[in-house]
């Protein structure tokens, strides 16, 4: 595990992570080109974190860490006491977010031809498909992905005691959607992969968030000491 910080919030790169350097070489043939492409994914996925992470200490999340594993990153915290779920919508849409802003311009300058020759270029398709492409995909109403992270509280804005389980019943429908058109599209790795984010959402407590936008006030006769546990990591972007 490779530990560092972005400015004041810890972060740590999963050995797991290697996974990207693989399929960046399954992709490019060439061993340095996977690692300048696996470089744009990380740089891609750390501003993604780092949007959830700044969002949530800015709203009084404690305990802000950040994790990149696999495909994926999460960010974890340890959620102020009457987090809303109006806040938990902005944290969970401020990864992508972050991502998509910072992503666009490369993506533009790509098209335009203002950004080409490698590394650079090959560094910047990298980064443009994870912060933009992952980023738009991470939006998908699954949970626990940060869509169904924001479906969830959406949800809950308009009808607080029933929201969490109508966005696991959406969630899980789209789930199913997904699967099969993945299946039929892209293969049976990646549908395989899909169905096992969805069930990870649906095995949630269904009065907690998902994944990492664990912010919600404990119920009545919870200890608070319970709310203060962070969340096990999750798969998503």
């Amino acid at each position: 595990m490779l530990r560092f910080f972005l400015g004041s919030i810890p972060a740590s790169i999963h050995f797991s992570f290697l996974v990207v350097l693989y399929f960046a070489y399954q992709y490019t043939g060439d061993f340095v080109d996977a690692v300048i492409a696996s470089a744009g994914v990380l740089i891609a996925i750390l501003i993604h974190e780092t949007g959830h992470a700044l969002t949530a200490r800015r709203f009084g999340a404690r305990n802000v860490k950040i994790t990149l594993f696999a495909l994926g990153g999460v960010t974890t915290y340890t959620p102020p006491q009457g987090l809303t779920a109006g806040r938990r919508f902005l944290i969970a849409a401020a990864g992508s977010a972050l991502a998509i802003t910072v992503a666009l311009p490369v993506f533009l300058g790509l098209r335009s031809d203002l950004i080409s020759g490698d590394p650079l270029e090959l560094l910047s398709v990298a980064f443009v498909y994870a912060g933009l492409g992952w980023g738009l995909l991470n939006w998908v109403p699954i949970r626990p992905l940060d869509g169904g992270q924001m479906l969830t509280a959406g949800l809950q804005l308009v009808m607080p005691e029933r929201g969490a389980i109508v966005a696991k019943v959406i969630s899980a429908i789209v789930t199913v959607v997904a699967v099969v058109l993945i299946y039929q599209n892209y293969g049976q790795l990646f549908a395989v992969y899909v169905g096992i984010i969805g069930f990870i959402g649906l095995r949630d407590d269904p009065g907690q968030p998902a994944g990492p936008d664990p912010g919600i006030e404990p119920p009545e006769g919870r200890p608070q000491a319970a709310a203060d546990q962070e969340p096990p990591p999750a798969f998503p972007l």
